[in-house]
């Protein structure tokens, strides 16, 4: 499934945000500020009306601290413009098209908490784009409980990745949506996690291209490999990650004895990081 998902990603048309579909009056958006901290302080600097709040806001996630910022903003004025920069660097959030942004935001609030499949509940960051990617290619028949009231989600794009190299994704709802409102909880689809690992790595080989010898899409579902066979080896710190990434962008480990063999051992993570680098399978790469 993560396969044909990342296949299905990069194939996606791309857009320049002034050129996507489906955009009502209003523009809502999603940014994470634990990842762009000063993203009150660039907003306001625009010199626009400022509509926002917390997303977290009223809701039983309300004490957490960094929660993300729900904003409003009208379509094509500067407001809009800085807040699709800030969801696009370091992919820190995402866009909505709404003509309704109340029940937009209440939607928003509402898809927080789904059900995990464990009989619990778990707080969905679905603001991150892997994660929304991952949720639109799994939904199928809750695609439109999904989406909800919203007109469209627009996610920010690999840059490096993709048939055609544009900004933005987009997913539109459907011309009749038969969903009626929001009533239970949503239910996480049962292949949401594994493909969001998958497009989670994808994401970040994007913003940290060179140290992977900027790969080619022939190459990720390999790279993505050769990393899940790291983190279950214990190494997953992203320093130790990076410093392997000319290893990572070749063959398979599991197709290399001398790799398996260090992967295997019961050596502390950053001492199989110092291994792979001095050996001979890693030093010719």
């Amino acid at each position: 499934m993560h396969v044909k998902a990342l296949s299905t990603l990069l194939a996606e048309p791309r857009y320049n945000f002034s050129d996507l579909p489906a955009a009502s009056e209003s523009l809502c958006f999603i940014i994470d500020q634990g990842l762009q901290p000063q993203a009150l302080s660039r907003l306001y600097r625009v010199g626009e009306p400022v509509v926002s709040q917390g997303l977290f806001f009223r809701t039983e996630f309300a004490e957490m601290p960094d929660g993300p910022l729900w904003l409003v903003a009208p379509r094509g004025s500067k407001l809009a413009a800085e807040a699709a920069k800030l969801c696009k660097e370091h992919f820190s959030g995402i866009a909505i098209s709404t003509p309704a942004p109340e029940k937009a935001l209440a939607h928003a609030r509402w898809l927080l908490k789904a059900n995990d499949g464990s009989g619990g509940q778990s707080l969905l960051s679905y603001h991150k784009p892997s994660l929304w990617a991952a949720l639109a290619y799994t939904a199928e028949k809750t695609f439109d409980q999904l989406l909800g009231c919203w007109s469209a989600v627009y996610v920010p794009a690999p840059g490096n990745f993709g048939q055609q190299r544009g900004p933005w994704l987009a997913w539109v709802s459907n011309a009749e949506s038969t969903w009626l409102g929001d009533q239970a909880a949503f239910n996480l689809p049962q292949a949401a996690a594994q493909v969001q690992a998958r497009l989670g790595w994808v994401y970040w080989m994007d913003e940290e291209y060179e140290a992977f010898g900027e790969p080619g899409d022939d190459r990720l579902n390999d790279i993505a490999d050769n990393l899940d066979l790291l983190l279950n080896s214990n190494i997953y710190d992203g320093d130790h990650l990076l410093k392997l990434g000319h290893a990572v962008n070749g063959p398979l480990f599991e197709t290399q004895s001398e790799i398996m063999a260090i992967l295997q051992s019961k050596d502390e993570s950053f001492i199989k990081v110092d291994r792979l680098l001095e050996s001979a399978a890693v030093a010719q790469r």
